[in-house]
């Protein structure tokens, strides 16, 4: 096993990515508190959507799962580097099932500290929490945590692998628009007649939550069904899959939407329905009667 500070190095490692295996991982954080989660899968990060989980004030890491340490990135790379690492001082942690873990923002110390160690078991220290990175999160000493697969290329959302937490983030199902494909907004709470054709459904977003799973019906017929589960790289973008893949301009284009799915409004009366639920199926229903002309 080869450790190095490298960042183009240990950025090869994190452009390969997930496909979906039922791996058992524990909270990287100790004494975990659902609090202290303050950016989620999937949601909006300036311009593209966040691939890991964020915890806030977590003062000490831990490994999720046992595996071996395969990059240890610093923040500072030397003289001859270019430009700092992302992540900040971070750890790659391989597992089995071609599963990855990278815990980003680790103080200096502990990293330097982990560059002796190879093999790890589930809940060893990983140290303390720094403030290194480039995570433009206010608070302090929050740690960046990624699951992702080395053969699919994908990024995995960490919740789904791990234990069961309270306290999910209240989804809202709110200000529902949609969108017809010359950029027309229209607001469904007043809406009863629209041109028949294809649209784009949003709702309002949250800046503390995002839909973990959206579906649209029309006339009883579910046409789109989306999960946050997995974030994949295609083309040098990354895209959430639902009936194509979609992008982070498509889920978030602009500061106050966030992307649900698509519908097909056939000519006639029609009955638009539309689910959202949190990682525990935590569901908001709404119902709406639309005419296609």
């Amino acid at each position: 096993m080869k450790k190095t500070h490298a960042f183009k190095s240990a950025f090869l490692i994190l452009t390969l990515f997930f496909a979906g295996k039922a791996s058992a991982f524990d909270w990287p954080i100790s004494d975990f508190d659902p609090e202290q989660k303050i950016l989620d899968f999937g949601q909006k990060r300036k311009d593209s959507v966040n691939t890991a989980l964020v915890f806030g004030s977590a003062q000490r890491a831990k490994a999720s799962d046992s595996g071996k340490i395969i990059a240890v990135i610093m923040e500072h790379q030397g003289d001859g580097d270019w430009f700092e690492s992302p992540l900040g001082n971070a750890i790659i942690i391989s597992h089995e099932d071609s599963l990855i873990s990278v815990y980003g923002n680790i103080s200096e110390q502990s990293v330097l500290d982990l560059e002796k160690k190879s093999d790890l078991k589930t809940g060893e220290d990983l140290g303390s929490t720094g403030n290194s990175s480039w995570n433009e999160i206010p608070e302090e000493n929050s740690l960046e945590f990624q699951i992702a697969d080395t053969n699919a290329k994908t990024f995995i959302n960490p919740t789904i692998l791990m234990p069961r937490a309270l306290k999910p983030k209240r989804i809202l199902l709110e200000d529902i628009s949609i969108e017809n494909q010359f950029g027309r907004l229209y607001g469904l709470a007043t809406l009863r007649s629209v041109p028949a054709g294809k649209y784009k459904v949003y709702k309002k977003r949250q800046a503390d939550a995002v839909t973990f799973k959206s579906e649209v019906y029309v006339n009883g017929s579910e046409v789109e069904k989306i999960t946050k589960d997995t974030i994949k790289s295609q083309k040098g973008l990354l895209t959430i899959s639902g009936a194509m893949p979609y992008t982070s301009k498509d889920f978030y284009p602009n500061e106050n939407m966030e992307f649900l799915g698509c519908v097909l409004l056939p000519h006639g009366s029609n009955t638009v329905t539309i689910r959202t639920a949190d990682f525990y199926d935590n569901a908001r229903i709404a119902n709406y009667n639309i005419s296609a002309y």
